[in-house]
């Protein structure tokens, strides 16, 4: 007897672990720098730069780079300061393996930066760190029974969300950002900030298809003490790709892309003056692509001419239920606070935090709220540029037909559109709309034949199974059940009572002739 096989091969999740860290340190005002008099803008970003594995627990290592922009003591232009502070985090995950797959994600749910005195700041911030834990497991179904004797076979179609790539990449990106004629030179970069926004990546045939809008926003000093602050902000449209040989078009996405790097440095032009800056850009991808297949299985086997006895383990197939994009548009007016005149908003800065996550049924349940810093110009001589901050709660069920609180999904949020303008009165009009993307997918337990023992014929059993009998189908009997119990054959019950179709019903009589083939 010759066995067909196929393998199934499934990334599995395998842990997830979730740990928090509290940063507390003071920092001192470069000598270079002019003393402190107030705090315009903070904000901070996490990098991992290494995730190593250890026995029964990953190592977490990177830094916490934050930067702030302030009116100095003795009056004059804006200032900037930065600084890192690093980090070394050890994640209990019991049974990790070397070969299991390790998606880490950091994220900061609290900076503080507080002015203690004019040469001195406190930076406070709390880290939380996820860590996906996947192993790649194989399964393996028996598709064929070939057999010089005769062989009855059960066939039934299975469909499985097969693992095609697992592993990460970078897209880098590279642009360069002129001035427009209005605006002075650019004598030093203050404040810079990337943002990504409407990233869209799709598999194609041997490669990754990635676009998307890159949000750019810095602050400068002019060349001379008199100008004001300046700023631009730029919405930088991208397309491009990334090989990847396995990556086919009909393949299901989950892929997580976010900003690993971004530098931002003067460039001259050909004039050689200070009126460019060049920008570098790279993006780290976690890349998962699914391959659905409908497979052919072997689910139940019986001969007339030897004892067959299937060999079942019990396994887990994934499906995938839906893959879906939606939006949803949030507007808030908020009070600036400020006693200063708005005269213009320079920037608007959003970050999409979900704080609850709940399956229901045909979708996904969110909470969660679009956190705000603005930055503005005022009529204030001292003090013009001067910022805030504000949150836009919000509630959202991302729809998902066919999913329930049994599956699993992969939820990736951004911003399509944000902007800010000016009511009156201190009050500011925010507009936004938030991407959800999600891919769902669920487990269903399968028997799956991986082997089949042959034996000699029980010839006693088959003695006393009767010749030929009427048997009256009962309410959970198919074609199959019946023919196997009485050793005959599926196509033998078919032609004896002229059956055009499988389906039974209850209480039909069916002549059923007793079927013995010789081993060969």
């Amino acid at each position: 007897m010759e066995l067909t096989k196929k393998s199934i091969r499934m990334c599995r999740l395998k842990k997830r672990a979730i740990s928090q860290i509290t940063m507390d340190d003071d920092f001192i005002v470069p000598d270079v720098k002019p003393d402190i008099e107030k705090i315009i803008l903070d904000d901070g970003d996490v990098e991992i730069e290494e995730v190593r594995r250890l026995a029964e627990k990953a190592e977490l290592r990177g830094k916490l780079h934050y930067r702030l922009l302030y009116h100095p003591a003795e009056g004059g232009g804006l200032h900037a300061m930065q600084g890192t502070i690093p980090f070394d985090e050890y994640v209990n995950v019991p049974e990790l393996a070397d070969k299991d797959y390790l998606q880490a994600e950091a994220e900061i749910e609290d900076l503080t930066i507080e002015l203690i005195h004019s040469r001195k700041i406190n930076v406070k911030a709390i880290l939380t760190f996820r860590l996906n834990v996947e192993g790649i497991d194989e399964e393996t179904a028996v598709t064929e029974v070939t057999d010089e004797a005769p062989v009855e076979v059960l066939m039934r179609v299975i469909r499985a969300a097969q693992t095609a790539v697992c592993q990460k990449d970078t897209y880098r990106l590279k642009e360069e950002i002129g001035l427009s004629g209005s605006q002075p030179d650019i004598e030093e970069l203050l404040w810079n900030q990337c943002r990504l926004r409407n990233v869209q990546i799709r598999p194609m045939d041997g490669q990754l298809s990635i676009q998307g809008n890159l949000h750019v926003f810095c602050v400068y000093r002019g060349p001379e003490a008199h100008i004001p602050p300046q700023w631009l902000e730029k919405e930088i449209p991208f397309a491009g790709s990334v090989e990847l040989p396995d990556a086919a078009e009909d393949m299901y996405p989950e892929i997580t892309a976010r900003l690993g790097h971004c530098q931002m440095d003067i460039q001259p032009d050909f004039d050689g003056e200070n009126r460019s800056i060049a920008l570098d850009v790279v993006m780290e991808l976690d890349i998962k692509l699914y391959e659905e297949e409908t497979i052919q299985v072997v689910s139940d086997v019986y001969s007339p001419a030897k004892e067959l006895s299937p060999e079942y383990l019990p396994s887990q197939v994934e499906e995938i239920v839906v893959k879906n994009s939606s939006r949803t548009r949030l507007t808030e007016r908020l009070k600036s606070g400020s006693q200063d005149n708005i005269l213009q908003i320079c920037h608007v800065d959003g970050v999409v935090r979900v704080d609850d996550k709940k399956p229901v049924e045909g979708g996904l349940l969110l909470e969660g709220a679009l956190c705000l810093k603005i930055l503005y110009m005022t009529d204030s001589d001292s003090c013009p540029l001067q910022s805030m901050k504000g949150v836009i709660p919000f509630q959202y069920k991302a729809e998902a037909r066919g999913m329930n609180e049994q599956c699993m999904y992969q939820l990736n949020t951004g911003l399509e559109q944000l902007g800010a303008v000016m009511l009156g009165g201190g009050e500011i009009e925010v507009k936004a709309v938030v991407l959800f993307d999600m891919l769902v997918r669920k487990q269903l337990k399968e028997q799956l034949i991986t082997g089949i023992t042959e034996e000699p014929l029980d010839l006693d059993r088959i003695q006393k199974l009767p010749g030929i009998v009427v048997y009256a189908v009962q309410p959970e009997d198919t074609l199959w059940k019946i023919a196997k119990k009485f050793h005959a054959s599926v196509d033998s019950l078919r032609k004896l009572n002229e059956l055009s179709e499988d389906t039974l019903s209850p209480g039909k009589r069916l002549l059923v002739l007793k079927q013995v083939e010789e081993a060969v």
